[in-house]
C-alpha cells in the first residue's frame, strides 16, 4: 500500500516521530569537542525534532570512552531533556552495557538503547539475557533494542524480538539497515511496541503500516524535509506527505547509507562544530563535496 493511500486511511493521527541519531564532534586534534555538542543539540531542538538519539552507529560509539559517552548524554539531556533523548548504552557484553546504563541513568536519562552484543555471536538464551540483566541494572528506564544486523551480524528473527519485548523494560526497537516491510515485520510482531526505522526514505512507509517513526542519521544534516514528513503525516494531507519525500528522497540521495564522513563534510558546509571521524572511514572525494554543497543550497 503507498504512503499517501494509507494515510487516507488512517482513522487516528499518525504518532510520526522524529529521531535524530546524531553525530559527535570532535576537536582537530582528535578530543571531543564538548563546546560543539550544544551546538548541534541545539540546532536540532530548533528545527523542530522531536528527539535525539546520541551515542549510536552515527555518533561512532565504538570510538568512544565511557566519560565521553556520558558527556554526550548530560549534553544532550541538558538541551533537550529527559523525554527527548535516546542514550545508546550497547556494547559487546552485558556487564559493559549495564555499567553504562547506570551513569546514563544517574544524569537523567529515561529513554535507553542497546544494539546487540556485537564481535562474538550471541545465542537466544544470551541474547534474552543480556538484555534483561541491561533492564535490570535500569529499573524503570525505557530500553529499546537495537538491530542492525550489518554491523553486528546477528539476525535477530521478528518472533524473536517480540520474544525480548517482553521483558520487564523493553519498550521497542530500532531497526536499521532494512526496508519498510521489514521494519513492520517487527512492529507487527510486537504490536505493544514502539518500532523505529533506521531508515531515512521509509518514514512515511513505516508510519502509515503501523510504525512509531524514523531515527535518521541524515536529517541531522537535514531536519527540515522530515519535520515537515511528520506533520504531514499527523495531518494525514496526502499532498504535503508526497511533497516532503520528495524533499527526503533529495537529502537522502546525498549521502550512501548515510556514510558518517559525508555527513559530517555536510554539516561542516554548514559551519557547524563537526571535526573528523575517529573511525578509519575515507573522506568525500571532490565529487560528493560537488554533490554536497549543491544539498546545502538546495535544501537549506
Amino acid at each position: 500500500m503507498g504512503a499517501m493511500t494509507a494515510v487516507a486511511e488512517t482513522r487516528e493521527p499518525a504518532r510520526a516521530e522524529v529521531w535524530v541519531a546524531t553525530v559527535t564532534p570532535f576537536r582537530p586534534d582528535g578530543e571531543l569537542d564538548t563546546a560543539g555538542l550544544a551546538s548541534l543539540f541545539v540546532r536540532l531542538r530548533g528545527a523542530g525534532v522531536d528527539g535525539v538519539f546520541v551515542n549510536g552507529t552515527t555518533g561512532e560509539f565504538v570510538a568512544m570512552d565511557d566519560d565521553e559517552r556520558a558527556t554526550t548524554v548530560a549534553a544532550a539531556l541538558e538541551v533537550f531533556g529527559s523525554d527527548r533523548v535516546i542514550a545508546h548504552v550497547g556494547a559487546a557484553d552485558a556487564r559493559h552495557a549495564a555499567r553504562l546504563a547506570g551513569r546514563a541513568a544517574d544524569l537523567g536519562a529515561q529513554r535507553l538503547a542497546a544494539i546487540t552484543p556485537y564481535y562474538l555471536p550471541s545465542g537466544p538464551r544470551g541474547l534474552h539475557g543480556y538484555y534483561e540483566s541491561l533492564c535490570a541494572a535500569v529499573p524503570g528506564a525505557e530500553v529499546f533494542v537495537y538491530l542492525f544486523e550489518q554491523r553486528t551480524g546477528r539476525v535477530v528473527s521478528p518472533d524473536e524480538f517480540a520474544e525480548l519485548a517482553t521483558i520487564p523494560g523493553v519498550v521497542g526497537a530500532k531497526v536499521s539497515g532494512q526496508s519498510a516491510d521489514r521494519v513492520l515485520d517487527y512492529a507487527a510482531a510486537a504490536p505493544a511496541a514502539l518500532v523505529y526505522a533506521g531508515n531515512d526514505r521509509a518514514f512515511a512507509e513505516v508510519v502509515t503500516g503501523g510504525g512509531a517513526g524514523v531515527v535518521s542519521g541524515t536529517a541531522g544534516v537535514f531536519p527540515l524535509p522530515w519535520v515537515r514528513m511528520a506533520q504531514a503525516l499527523r495531518s494525514g494531507e496526502a499532498a504535503a506527505v508526497a511533497a516532503a519525500q520528495v524533499a527526503i528522497d533529495r537529502a537522502s540521495d546525498v549521502f550512501a547509507a548515510g556514510d558518517l564522513a559525508h555527513l559530517k563534510a555536510a554539516l561542516a558546509e554548514f559551519g557547524l562544530p563537526t571535526g573528523p571521524v575517529r573511525v578509519a572511514l575515507d573522506g568525500p572525494d571532490d565529487v560528493a563535496r560537488q554533490r554536497i554543497r549543491a544539498a546545502v543550497d538546495l535544501l537549506n
